[in-house]
C-alpha cells in the first residue's frame, strides 16, 4: 500500500522512516505497459502503474515545462517524448493544441528568442488557463488512501536556454545581455503563478523542480549568475511550497558541489538524482545528510542499462547499506528509467529496494 507519510518522513527526517521509499522521475511507457500487462490509455492507468510498482506517489508535469516539451496532459513518461517532432518551436505554437509539436531540445546555436522583439512575439501561455489543472483535480479523485501527487514544474533555467539556443544563451550570459534576465524573469513569473495554482489542490504532496544546471564537470554557467537570476525564483517558489507544509524537491544532473548551499538556501528538502559520474553520494551524505534528502544514484550509465539483474540488486543493496542509515534517502535510478533499461533490471531494482530497504538497515 502507498505510504506518502513514510515518504515524507524519509525526506524530512529527523530519524528513520519505516522503509526506504522508491523514487524515479520518469519511467518508460513500455515498462509501464509490461508491468500492467495492458496498454496505458489515461490517468487511471498511470495511477494503477505507480501503485503496482510500489511508488507512494503519482507524478504529473504542469507548467512551462509542458510548453517546451509539448506535453499536453502532463503524464510523465520517457518513450512518449520520442514520438514528438524535433523541430524548432513555431511562432503559432499553442500548448493546448495537440496538432502542434515542439522540439525537445534547443538548437545548439540559435533558438526562437534572439532579441526583445522575438521575446515579446513569443506566444507566452497564461498560467491560469493554459495548463491542465483539471488533471490534478482528477488525479486527486483517483489516488488511493496514502498516496499523493508529485508535480513537476521546474525549467526556470532550462527553458530560457532552450528558447535562445545554448550557444547564444551562453554568449549572452558572458556579455551580460539584459535579454537573458528578461527571459528568465518572464519564465519565473509564469512558474510562480503555476505553483500558486497547484497549491490549491489537497492531493499535491510535493513540488519537484527539474532544472538541469550542470554537466559532469560543473555548472553550465558561473554560480554567481545563477545566484543573481535563477535561484531567487527557486527561493520564492520554495517559500510558497514550504508555507503549505509540502515537500520541495530539486532535480539536476551534473556536478553541483558549487551550488549545494545555494539550493539549501532556496528551501529544497531533497536532491535528485545524485549522478554517480558527477558526485560521490557517500560524501554528500556525510556533508549534507542532516539537512538534505538524497534521491536516486543507481547507475543508469552502466548498471541499470548494461548490468545483470544480480548486479542491479547488489548495487541497490550497497547503496542502501551506505546511504540509507539515519534516513533521508530515497532509492532509484540516477536519472530516469528509459526504454533502453532492460525491464528485468528495472524490476530487479524495485525488488531489491523492497528487500533491503526495511529499517533498521543491516550494514553487515
Amino acid at each position: 500500500m502507498p505510504d506518502f507519510d513514510n515518504f515524507k518522513k524519509a525526506v524530512l527526517g529527523p530519524g528513520e522512516p519505516r522503509r526506504v521509499p522508491q523514487f524515479d522521475g520518469t519511467v518508460a511507457e513500455d515498462h509501464k505497459r509490461r508491468l500492467l500487462r495492458r496498454p496505458l490509455r489515461g490517468l487511471e492507468d498511470e495511477v494503477d502503474f505507480c501503485m503496482a510498482a510500489g511508488y507512494d506517489y503519482v507524478p504529473l508535469s504542469i507548467g512551462f515545462r509542458q510548453t517546451i516539451r509539448g506535453e499536453r496532459e502532463g503524464i510523465m513518461g520517457t518513450s512518449r517524448l520520442e514520438t514528438r517532432l524535433l523541430k524548432p518551436v513555431e511562432a503559432q505554437y499553442d500548448p493546448r493544441d495537440s496538432t502542434k509539436r515542439t522540439r525537445l531540445w534547443a538548437e545548439e546555436g540559435s533558438g526562437v528568442i534572439c532579441d526583445r522583439a522575438s521575446l515579446e512575439a513569443f506566444p507566452w501561455p497564461d498560467p491560469d488557463d493554459a495548463y491542465p489543472y483539471h488533471t490534478v483535480q482528477r488525479l486527486g479523485e483517483l489516488l488511493p488512501a496514502g498516496a499523493k501527487a508529485i508535480i513537476n514544474v521546474g525549467y526556470i533555467f532550462t527553458a530560457p536556454w532552450m528558447l535562445m539556443g545554448l550557444t547564444d544563451f551562453c554568449v549572452a550570459v558572458a556579455s551580460d545581455d539584459p535579454l537573458v534576465r528578461q527571459l528568465i524573469d518572464r519564465v519565473g513569473r509564469i512558474q510562480l503563478r503555476v505553483v500558486e495554482n497547484l497549491l490549491q489542490f489537497d492531493s499535491v504532496g510535493a513540488i519537484r523542480m527539474p532544472d538541469d544546471l550542470a554537466h559532469t564537470g560543473g555548472t553550465l554557467v558561473r554560480p554567481t549568475f545563477l545566484r543573481q537570476t535563477v535561484f531567487p525564483w527557486h527561493e520564492r517558489i520554495g517559500d510558497l511550497v514550504r508555507s503549505k507544509g509540502l515537500l520541495y524537491l530539486f532535480h539536476s544532473d551534473g556536478r553541483l558541489y558549487d551550488v549545494l548551499d545555494d539550493l539549501l538556501a532556496c528551501g529544497y528538502h531533497a536532491l535528485h538524482p545524485c549522478e554517480p559520474a558527477s558526485m560521490d553520494i557517500v560524501q554528500l551524505k556525510r556533508r549534507y545528510g542532516d539537512r538534505l534528502c538524497l534521491m536516486g544514484n543507481i547507475n543508469l550509465d552502466r548498471t541499470l542499462c548494461l548490468g545483470t539483474p544480480e548486479e542491479v540488486e547488489e548495487e541497490v543493496r550497497l547503496r542502501i547499506r551506505t546511504v540509507a542509515p539515519g534516513g533521508r534517502y530515497c532509492c532509484g535510478s540516477s536519472n530516469s528509467v528509459p526504454e533502453y533499461v532492460p525491464f528485468e533490471n528495472y524490476m530487479a531494482m524495485l525488488r531489491a529496494i523492497r528487500r533491503y530497504g526495511v529499517y533498521p538497515i543491516r550494514i553487515d
